[in-house]
């Protein structure tokens, strides 16, 4: 679920936000973002595994013919995590300490200030923010402006359900905000001064990770991933990696399968989950299935 746990910094952004595959490697196609899956020995209707972005642009809501008519055909949709009501609740509560404890105490006041005053200026007054843990702060900050909240994913799981389509998740939200959870606090800490003094570099790198997608480059959207991994604290960068990219394709993959195999569905997951030796696109041409790229 991307509502509340957007980007945090630069590499939060890729990771998190666009759910960046950052494993360079094999298998996937350089370009496009839809694919047709046929299970192995099946007759079954072929499945669609879709790479989405986090983003409310237009061009981006806007699906491609082929996506459309895919989206369509299929009976169930299927995306990272269901974003109802209780979800909502359950990511609010996640992001905030509980033990008595607040923001000031836990990232030192030079840096707490700072981060009241950059949310101060998107309209977020201290009282909302003074018990948040540093990676829920950091994530606030990160993540662009949004005009509408209409998102991909958002419009994706409200169109399934106004169609009357199966719809579900892969993750829980928990599984999800633990991501950041299992992080220390220290790590947390360093991603909150990140995303604060990367501020200023934010528009542009969305603006390129956009370009990318909008002209379905994956390969490039790879490139542009290890190029911003790179500008941050490489230990952190692969303690990152691996919570939020390499455990979560594999636990996903394996949940897809059963639904692969019974055919008809559509399955939305963040784009840069697709490739590289460790992306969904190889897990699962390894267990069998037969993969096609669309658009």
């Amino acid at each position: 679920m991307r509502i509340l746990i957007p980007v945090a910094n630069r590499l939060a952004w890729l990771v998190y936000w666009l759910l960046v595959g950052l494993v360079p490697g094999a298998v996937a196609a350089e370009r496009g973002f839809l694919y047709a899956i046929d299970a192995p020995e099946s007759d079954e209707s072929p499945c669609y595994l879709f790479g989405t972005i986090h983003s409310e642009d237009p061009r981006v809501l806007s699906l491609t013919a082929p996506t459309q008519a895919a989206f369509e055909r299929s009976t169930v949709f299927i995306m990272e995590a269901i974003p109802d009501a209780q979800a909502v609740i359950r990511a609010m509560m996640a992001m905030v300490y509980t033990d008595g404890r607040g923001l000031a105490q836990v990232a030192g006041r030079p840096l707490y200030e700072r981060t009241v005053q950059a949310l101060a200026e998107r309209g977020m007054a201290e009282e909302a923010i003074k018990d948040y843990k540093p990676w829920a702060a950091a994530t606030l900050l990160g993540m662009p402006e949004a005009s509408t909240g209409e998102f991909l994913d958002i419009r994706l799981y409200k169109a399934a359900l106004t169609a009357g389509k199966q719809v579900q998740g892969l993750e829980s939200i928990e599984e999800q905000l633990a991501v950041f959870d299992t992080l220390s606090e220290e790590d947390q800490i360093a991603l909150l001064r990140e995303t604060l003094d990367a501020r200023s570099d934010l528009p542009e790198v969305f603006a390129r990770l956009l370009e990318a997608y909008l002209s379905r480059d994956l390969a490039r959207l790879e490139r542009l991933g290890e190029e911003y991994l790179r500008r941050g604290d490489p230990q952190l960068a692969a303690r990152f990696r691996h919570a939020a990219l390499e455990a979560r394709n594999q636990h996903m993959t394996a949940r897809m399968l059963a639904y692969l195999r019974a055919g008809g569905c559509f399955i939305a997951i963040g784009a840069l989950h697709l490739p590289g030796e460790g992306g969904v696109l190889a897990r699962l041409t390894q267990a069998g299935f037969s993969l096609r790229a669309l658009d």
